[in-house]
């Protein structure tokens, strides 16, 4: 089990060093690194989910929580689970955007082709979020939206949505990564979600945010 005692704050220090596990790479540049964690759940299911964490560095709370959860319940999933991981290795500072801009173009140029081609029943882009702190003016905290806007996609978030009372739709004004990465999957037809946490929620409500999400998803009817 995973040491949480991480900063309140926005923070990298809960990111997943792929290299630790058997993961592929899928691409490094001068921004980073993809590896794919793949086949955890039953690799018998035709049903294929894929999740994307380590785009934005800040919000590694999030991608820990997501990443941990996959993981401790491998052996009791009904559905085959996939987990794209980027590393951005460039600096994590406000002079660079914290990463963000580094992770956006890892995933347009790595993960978006890669999701496309394989085709996957379900698509999720984990997230977090500073609320009205910044970046953005976000009015809530934990929601689910789909950014393509598209019936396919809609529908599962609904579905989630419809077993999740803490849970909302939130579609925020402010976005800066969907058009590198889930508008293209949703366009070519993937359901596609974001999912977004609170940054500065304590953690064992990140990782139980987590946990109700893996289990909603786990039984949805596809």
């Amino acid at each position: 089990m995973s040491n949480y005692n991480y900063p309140t704050n926005p923070t990298d220090m809960a990111k997943i060093d792929s290299k630790k596990y058997n993961a592929t790479c899928l691409g490094e540049n001068q921004h980073g690194s993809i590896h794919l964690h793949s086949e955890y759940g039953n690799s018998n299911s035709d049903i294929r989910i894929a999740f994307l964490i380590g785009m934005h560095p800040l919000e590694s709370k999030s991608h820990r929580a997501l990443f941990d959860t996959i993981k401790s319940e491998d052996e009791n999933l009904n559905y085959n689970y996939f987990i794209y991981n980027i590393n951005v290795t460039m600096p994590i500072d406000e002079d660079n955007d914290e990463g963000r801009m580094d992770g956006q173009l890892l995933a347009q140029e790595f993960v978006a082709p890669h999701i496309i081609k394989e085709k996957y029943d379900l698509f999720i882009d984990v997230h977090s979020n500073r609320g009205m702190r910044g970046p953005g003016d976000y009015q809530k905290t934990n929601f689910l939206f789909a950014p393509g806007f598209d019936e396919k996609s809609q529908y599962y978030l609904n579905k989630i949505l419809s077993k999740w009372d803490d849970m909302e739709y939130y579609a925020p004004d402010h976005r800066t990564s969907p058009e590198y990465i889930t508008v293209p999957t949703a366009e070519s037809g993937i359901a596609t979600i974001v999912y977004e946490t609170y940054t500065y929620e304590n953690m064992e409500k990140t990782l139980e945010n987590a946990r109700k999400l893996v289990t909603i998803v786990d039984n949805l009817d596809f």
